[in-house]
């Protein structure tokens, strides 16, 4: 078991105890589902701008429903995704925001301990080529590490100033992004989550990173055990794949373990709210996730307020002894 601590004092015990854990599900999906537009260059970044009572809601429904830590609204919000879209000078503005949305929420329908995660991600915003760091053009300024160092400091320093229990690195995909990611993380002295986001390839069921065919995952796998974390999630993968995944962090890791898939596909901005895994399949899968060991369960994108629901009703207090 992993020293480092991944949460408040009261989630650490709950995890020495082998108790499960639920998390909530996707927030830039369920905005959208609630009728918020994304925006074509920063998807829900701007969100707390915009649609802040829609934002604390969805953090408030996630709680009822059972969630015990709760991700803010600050995927696309670091300077790499607000700059490109003229809202640099508003970086800490929509972190902060954020944060206190999600802390009102807590104020307002908890009646338990809830933790508060900052989400800070590897998407970059950058002209025509709003994608993650692979697909942004080789000439982008976004490309250079001093650059990417500086954003990641920047939005995990003001995370901290915020109040956040917490940091969750979601969406880690590319190599040359984790160490840069992961040192802002952790040298704000907070807990920190790696949310590793993977798939087996169809045409031969190797690792890769779940937006590149072309790039083995297994670098990923064998790097992010070394970064100081206090858990490891396979996140934001498919459904089918995250058992799998777990398995293969099980290889390298003796800490604690998470999983929180997606469900559905993606065209920049839109959700496609297609095939869209129930309730009652997703509380079927994650019992397999819990018999591997892992105790932080929840979704991601496509998934909402009644799958959080289905964690919480369905999954077992504790591991299997």
């Amino acid at each position: 078991m992993s020293t480092t601590k991944m949460g408040p004092d009261w989630l650490d015990q709950r995890i020495q105890n082998k108790e499960v854990v639920v998390i909530d599900g996707g927030m830039g999906t369920e905005l959208e589902r609630r009728g918020m537009p994304m925006d074509a260059t920063g998807w829900c970044g701007l969100a707390q701008f915009s649609h802040p009572d829609l934002v604390r809601t969805i953090h408030e429904d996630y709680i009822r429903a059972g969630a015990d830590v709760i991700i803010a609204n600050t995927f696309a919000t670091a300077r790499n995704v607000l700059e490109p879209m003229g809202y640099g000078e508003r970086v800490a503005e929509a972190n902060r925001k954020a944060v206190e949305l999600a802390k009102q929420a807590r104020e307002s329908a908890a009646d338990r301990p809830i933790a508060i995660a900052g989400s800070i991600s590897n998407m970059i915003a950058d002209s025509q080529n709003h994608d993650f760091i692979g697909k942004v053009k080789s000439d982008s300024k976004w490309r250079r590490p001093e650059v990417l160092r500086a954003t990641y400091r920047e939005i995990a320093e003001t995370l901290a100033e915020s109040g956040v229990d917490l940091i969750a690195l979601e969406m880690i995909q590319r190599i040359e992004l984790l160490w840069p990611t992961v040192e802002a993380a952790v040298a704000t002295g907070l807990p920190v989550w790696i949310g590793l986001s993977v798939k087996r390839r169809k045409s031969d069921q190797a690792w890769a990173p779940f937006e590149y065919d072309d790039v083995s995952a297994l670098p990923l796998f064998d790097e992010t055990p070394k970064m100081g974390a206090g858990l490891i999630a396979v996140m934001h993968s498919p459904v089918h794949d995250t058992g799998p995944g777990l398995t293969e962090v099980k290889k390298r890791w003796r800490g604690p373990l998470g999983a929180y898939p997606e469900s559905g596909g993606f065209v920049m901005p839109n959700w496609q709210f297609k095939d869209i895994v129930s309730p009652g399949e997703l509380a079927e899968a994650a019992r397999g996730w819990v018999a591997q060991g892992c105790q932080i369960v929840g979704g991601c994108c496509g998934t909402g307020v009644e799958h959080v629901r289905a964690l919480k009703s369905e999954l077992p207090a504790k591991l299997p002894a």
